[in-house]
């Protein structure tokens, strides 16, 4: 292999490994916004958990006093 071909395929190579490198951390960045995403959702999971509990105790009560009438 000539040392023109010998530079110009490894040009390519190293133009390849670079766009691979953007792809992994165009990757890594979604992944992120994406564990912040499940982790707002996990808190307002439980925030929701804990109203409709709360709702069901309460009406609980209110059956209990109907209950009693």
């Amino acid at each position: 292999m000539s040392e023109e071909a010998l530079n110009s395929a490894t040009a390519r190579l190293e133009q390849a490994i670079a766009r691979i490198e953007r792809a992994s951390r165009a990757r890594d960045d979604i992944g992120n916004g994406l564990a912040e995403a499940l982790a707002s959702l996990e808190v307002r999971h439980g925030t929701l958990r804990e109203r409709v509990q709360e709702t069901i105790e309460r009406l609980d009560v209110l059956i209990g006093q109907e209950g009693a009438r």
